[in-house]
């Protein structure tokens, strides 16, 4: 039996009647398979994407930008 990573092993593959855009009847593609804007349909309506989180680094330089004298 191959070894499966946990986020795997249940990950289903997304289908276009899984979509929102499907559900909603908003869907304008006549190709049944999922396209670029899938979204998946929740019952609280549409989400958008997960996106990455920004953080800062702690500790900045105070002279993050000094160079040396020309002709030095």
């Amino acid at each position: 039996m191959p070894a499966t990573s946990p986020g795997t092993r249940n990950a289903r593959k997304p289908r276009c009647e899984d979509c929102f855009f499907h559900q909603n009847m908003l869907c304008a593609l006549e190709d049944k398979r999922p396209c670029p804007t899938f979204r998946p349909a929740h019952p609280d309506g549409l989400r958008p994407p997960r996106q990455l989180s920004f953080v800062f680094r702690q500790g900045r330089r105070a002279d993050a930008f000094s160079f040396e004298a020309p002709g030095a």
